[in-house]
């Protein structure tokens, strides 16, 4: 049995009542582990029905998670972070009950969407396929060594409308004032809900922590209030059971800022539910909602329009700014594509958008990013491997080919249609171009 805080069994037990020693008996089970599939890149019909002439069976026995259409719970036995599948960015590993925010919240394609506290990322990876590559996805988080998972993450999940900060609530409200359509608060909390995985997270937990976090969890709403929209969707959400920080926070909140009406409260308890446990708050801001249209895009730079002419079928890119920055102590420069035509300066930007590749010496090199972003049929060139091709691919491996086409084309290397990465098909051979950081130990 888990050795629990006192403190917090106290709490507990006055909390549920009669239901207490069924929530307790939940610590005994073991913990809910699932997967969401990624909606940029497949459908869930499409993905399992494609496992059928596979020896990958990540996706077979499968329970489907009630509050979310795409999320699934697995087996403990299976291990899918190994499907070559997930190094296509297929589905997200995550917990069930931190499937229920982003599905509540639920943008639609166009709209302006903040996700405040986004790290490590699949809530905003979540958020990225229910907007289908429209609007803008601004994904912060305040510490920038967590922001390099959070940047990883929506570069394999292939989104393509996302800008990655790691500032302070403050400083982002004090310039995006009323400029979100929806918000996602997923707050630092006191994580009582972590405790059944997560030894450290009950070293973590003191007598004081729940009231600490609620006050930083009301500066952190202040903001984002300020940065919602007339009419705009806001939700908040903890991983903690502590009333202080989930009602108590959002009754706070209400009182003190007129024209917000709460639709929904709702909580995950890990002895009635697929999940850890969480606290999700569904609030909307009064007023009428404006709609902001695409704008058109500027011209792209010579080396990356050759680029395309050489490389893909197709130029896949609907309103934004291109924009060009410089890699430090090189002549280099790193070409984005933001999906609207936001001004950056000044703030602390993990990523400038879609990482579309690097201008060096008058040529263009693609990116990992642009290679997620894409589809097969979007490629001028394409490979698709066979599984144990895959593997040695994403092993960092290079691979012979019969495929012979003049030149030193760029290959989009694919499994079951989905991309990998890029190749440089020299003299027979597919020169691997995977980053460092991505090729498998």
């Amino acid at each position: 049995m888990i050795q629990l805080p006192e403190l917090f069994l106290t709490n507990m037990k006055e909390l549920l009542g009669e239901e207490y020693e069924a929530f307790l008996g939940s610590y005994n089970d073991p913990t809910r582990r699932g997967l969401r599939f990624n909606l940029l890149k497949t459908s869930c019909a499409t993905l399992v029905r494609c496992q059928g002439d596979s020896s990958d069976d990540t996706f077979r026995n499968l329970i489907p998670v009630p509050w979310c259409g795409e999320g699934y719970e697995y087996p403990g036995d299976m291990r899918p972070a190994k499907s070559i599948l997930y190094n296509a960015g297929l589905f997200y590993i995550q917990e069930p009950s931190a499937m229920c925010p982003a599905a509540i919240l639920r943008p639609e394609p166009g709209d302006r969407v903040l996700d405040l506290c986004a790290a490590p990322g699949g809530k905003s990876v979540q958020l990225a396929g229910y907007m289908q590559g429209r609007g803008v996805l601004v994904s912060n988080d305040a510490s920038p060594s967590r922001a390099k998972a959070l940047v990883k993450n929506l570069e394999l999940a292939g989104v393509t409308n996302a800008i990655v900060l790691t500032e302070m609530p403050y400083r982002l409200a004090d310039r995006f004032e009323g400029y979100f359509d929806c918000i996602l608060v997923d707050a630092p909390c006191s994580g009582e809900g972590m405790f059944r995985r997560d030894p450290d997270a009950i070293k973590a937990y003191t007598a004081n922590k729940p009231e600490a976090c609620a006050q930083i969890q009301q500066d952190i709403l202040h903001h984002a209030s300020r940065m919602l929209k007339p009419g705009g969707r806001m939700v908040y959400s903890t991983c903690t059971f502590n009333t202080v920080e989930n009602e108590g926070s959002i009754n706070d909140f209400i009182s003190s800022y007129e024209g917000y009406k709460l639709n929904l409260i709702k909580r995950i308890w890990p002895h009635k539910d697929p999940g850890e446990g969480h606290f999700i708050a569904h609030m909307t801001k009064a007023g009428k909602r404006d709609f902001s249209p695409d704008i058109p895009i500027n011209k792209p730079p010579r080396e990356f329009e050759a680029f395309c002419d050489e490389a893909l079928e197709s130029f896949p890119f609907t309103g934004g700014r291109f924009y060009l920055g410089d890699i430090a102590k090189s002549n280099s420069q790193r070409l984005f594509f933001l999906p609207q035509a936001l001004e950056l300066s000044g703030l602390r930007v993990a990523r400038s958008g879609w990482l579309l590749g690097e201008i060096s010496k008058g040529r263009f090199i693609p990116s990992q990013a642009l290679a997620m972003g894409i589809i097969k049929t979007q490629a001028r060139h394409a490979v698709d491997l066979s599984e144990s091709d895959a593997t040695r691919y994403l092993k960092g491996e290079s691979l012979a080919t019969e495929k012979d086409i003049p030149g030193k084309p760029w290959i989009l290397i694919c499994y079951q249609g989905h991309p990998l990465g890029w190749a440089r098909l020299v003299q027979g051979r597919l020169k691997n171009h995977l980053p460092t950081g991505w090729v498998l130990a």
